[in-house]
């Protein structure tokens, strides 16, 4: 009866949100939300028996626009994504994202705290301009007057103007680029990027319109704060995470789980490096 009154309620969570969980989140969210005392394991085997699946993850868009910088930042963040506080360390990037029915792009712009990863800003434009850049933070400092984090980004003509070095040293803010060619210095903000978009055309995967899309970007931003759980805040949406850490002296740091094969992968980098420098010596 148990295992009946479990599978009806994730069929009905799959409903509602097109089949976008899996089991983690599945479990998390029949756990946080609907107050269910079942295990991960219960419900990987509910799901697994009635085939009940996730999404699959779709191809992202890289979009790369060339130009002679102005100014350039040391990588002041050097992949140190853990934050121990909300406000500590943003970053941002700009994404392209097309209307399936049309082909019309837009561009979405996120200011993201590391902390929680909650979104602190958040644009979206017909443009990828400098425009963009600027009210995406300009959004995020109004929201935070306060606050003076890192502000890192990739070395996009967006970031490397003297205008917006200028603005970042007025609001208190010290900027921070990734490397060339090295889109993993910025891995929170692209890997953000890439889950708001499985998130959205899951949930909506019959855009008609750029006017539509404008709106389900949206819809997308607000269940990404508050309905989409996550394993490194256990279980919980950064929509609940962030309030909490806003009212304490002393928030809960939530650790980012060191996988191997990246350690493995990035400690034989640093090898070749060397052995490169030793042969050039």
């Amino acid at each position: 009866m148990e295992d009946e009154r479990i599978l009806a309620q994730i069929k009905e969570i799959s409903a509602l949100n097109n089949s976008l969980f899996g089991a983690m989140n599945m479990y998390y969210t029949l756990r946080n939300k609907y107050h269910f005392t079942c295990g991960h394991n219960r419900v990987y085997r509910i799901m697994c028996i009635n085939d009940i699946k996730s999404s699959y993850r779709r191809s992202s868009i890289y979009t790369y626009i060339k130009s002679t910088p102005e100014e350039i930042a040391e990588n002041v963040l050097k992949r140190k994504f853990n934050s121990d506080k909300p406000n500590e360390k943003w970053c941002t990037d700009v994404t392209e994202i097309k209307v399936p029915a049309t082909g019309e792009k837009l561009y979405i712009s996120p200011v993201l705290d590391l902390y929680d990863r909650y979104p602190v800003g958040f644009a979206v434009s017909e443009r990828n301009d400098i425009a963009l850049a600027d009210v995406t933070l300009e959004m995020a400092h109004n929201a935070y007057p306060e606050a003076t984090p890192l502000y890192h980004s990739d070395r996009g003509f967006q970031y490397t103007r003297s205008a917006f070095k200028t603005k970042l040293e007025r609001y208190g803010m010290t900027q921070s680029m990734s490397r060339v060619s090295r889109c993993i210095d910025n891995g929170p903000c692209e890997g953000f990027q890439g889950i708001f978009k499985d998130i959205l055309f899951i949930l909506y995967p019959h855009i008609q319109s750029k006017e539509e899309m404008i709106q389900v970007i949206y819809g997308t931003l607000d269940y990404y704060r508050n309905e989409y759980p996550q394993k490194r805040y256990k279980g919980k949406t950064c929509g609940q995470v962030r309030p909490e850490a806003l009212q304490t002296s002393e928030p809960v740091i939530y650790p980012i789980k060191q996988v191997n094969r990246y350690i493995k992968f990035w400690t034989s980098i640093e090898h070749k490096k060397q052995q490169t420098l030793q042969q050039v010596m």
